[in-house]
């Protein structure tokens, strides 16, 4: 049997905590290869969360759509 890690998804909310708490971190870090790496991070974060939000369909939409 093969070892498999667990998945794990997270929502859109999660992911921006996860950018303020990379982006909080970065304010403390002096300049450097570490400050840039926790802004990039945080700004890939930011970005995943807008393409769940923009790709996931509207909770209206899900309760139309169990009416039918």
């Amino acid at each position: 049997m093969r070892n498999r890690q667990k998945m794990v998804f997270l929502s859109a909310d999660h992911l921006d905590i996860q950018a303020a708490s990379r982006t909080s971190e970065a304010a403390l870090l002096p300049p450097g290869e570490a400050r840039d790496h926790a802004l990039k991070s945080a700004a890939q974060l930011r970005t995943y969360a807008a393409m769940k939000r923009a790709l996931s369909p509207s909770p209206a939409a899900l309760v139309q759509t169990a009416k039918r």
